[in-house]
């Protein structure tokens, strides 16, 4: 069997190149980086090391790698190809549209049979979104397409960490992974493309949970990090009092989801035990900055931290923690975060009132409102002692 997957960087090798690989398919990877296409294409070959069996290595075999600039190569191994992956990031997911479609156009001259393309990015409907940018090539219509390929979506969750050994660009992978995927959309839900893969009609339960659970709690931890004065967010996890408040966070969010989706209370604490021991990995560092980017998006009624909030609200869940964590994302400073600059002088100009109902979409006349701007203006003389 040959898998085609677009993008040779973290995920592609650490996560989805790895479960292709344990699910017996040759692997071609499609990417721009020369340097890493001549790597792998010298022993057909990289090597994973698994963080917590003290990195010891396991090398996947059977690879190649081809320039996405070479679109005739790119055309032929999507032609000849059993599933189709992806991890470019869901940003560069219309640059892949056009190459993706052109091979599919040369299956259906060659009577091939429909194919999975299984997008693997860390965003929400990200096999629609794919879906949605071969469209807007204007060149296939949406039932063509449909006879074409399936496109199921997923909730992708693996620690991988790019690293350097020996002057060879290897990943660092955490043991445990979840690749959740749509079974009913696949194009035969009753032959199951990936080994070690979950397989549910459900997939939002999953999506909130990682969304939830795991981002918001890296996300709680790197804003209330910054309140803090911390510069690494595994500073964080030394503090046993801030872990405690991150458990509590995440706990909020089990809650919610044990109440929404019938999770069991055990699996979910289980899952937030695994979560923290992830985040306290050793040897791990990661910046406040990176953890913390981007804080309008992540302060959006559907995200991490605002739609469990008002989703508590609603089923009448404890969500205090959550607020907290609103209310910190709002303080955040990064001269170079685009985002944070937005936000920083929109509240200087308009209020931290206005601020809220903007980005959060949360009524000035509710009750979450109120506690957020409470809390807000505690966590502002809290960061404001701590600086001083």
């Amino acid at each position: 069997m040959k898998a085609v997957h677009f993008g040779a960087g973290s995920i592609g090798r650490g996560f989805i190149g790895d479960l292709l690989f344990e699910s017996g398919y040759e692997i071609t990877f499609v990417d721009i980086d020369e340097k890493i296409i001549k790597q792998i294409n010298r022993t057909n070959s990289y090597d994973l090391f698994i963080i917590e069996d003290d990195y010891h290595k396991k090398s996947i075999y059977n690879v190649q790698a081809v320039s996405s600039f070479e679109e005739d190569t790119v055309t032929t191994k999507i032609m000849e190809a059993d599933i189709i992956t992806t991890s470019v990031w869901a940003d560069n997911l219309s640059k892949i549209a056009p190459s993706i479609l052109k091979g599919l156009r040369v299956r259906q001259q060659e009577g091939k049979p429909k194919i999975n393309i299984i997008t693997c990015e860390n965003a929400l409907g990200n096999s629609d979104l794919l879906k949605k940018y071969i469209l807007d090539c204007n060149i296939i219509s949406q039932e063509e397409l449909a006879d074409l390929a399936a496109f199921p979506n997923t909730a992708v969750d693996r620690l991988v960490l790019e690293n350097i050994k020996d002057e060879t660009a290897v990943i660092n992978i955490g043991k445990d992974y979840e690749l959740v995927i749509e079974k009913n959309k696949l194009v035969n839900p009753h032959n199951l493309p990936l080994k070690n893969a979950i397989y549910t009609d459900d997939l939002q339960k999953y999506v909130e949970k990682k969304l939830f659970i795991i981002n918001g709690g890296h996300a709680w931890a790197g804003y209330i990090g910054h309140l803090h004065g911390y510069k690494i967010i595994q500073d964080v996890f030394y503090n046993d009092e801030l872990v405690h408040e991150v458990r509590e966070v995440m706990l909020e969010c089990a809650n919610l989801l044990v109440k929404k989706h019938s999770f069991s209370k055990k699996e979910l604490e289980d899952y937030i035990a695994f979560a923290i021991g992830r985040f306290k990995t050793p040897g791990i560092k990661d910046t406040i900055s990176r953890v913390s980017r981007s804080p309008i998006r992540k302060l959006s009624p559907t995200d991490r931290l605002v739609g469990p909030a008002m989703e508590c609200e609603k089923f009448h869940i404890k969500n205090d923690y959550l607020i907290k964590g609103i209310a910190a994302a709002f303080l955040f400073e990064n001269s170079k975060d685009d985002q944070a600059n937005e936000l920083n002088t929109y509240i200087k100009n308009n209020g931290i009132d206005n601020a809220i109902t903007k980005y959060t979409s949360i009524p000035v006349d509710s009750a979450l409102f109120g506690r957020i701007l409470d809390n807000y203006f505690e966590m502002k003389k809290i960061k404001n002692e701590i600086r001083s």
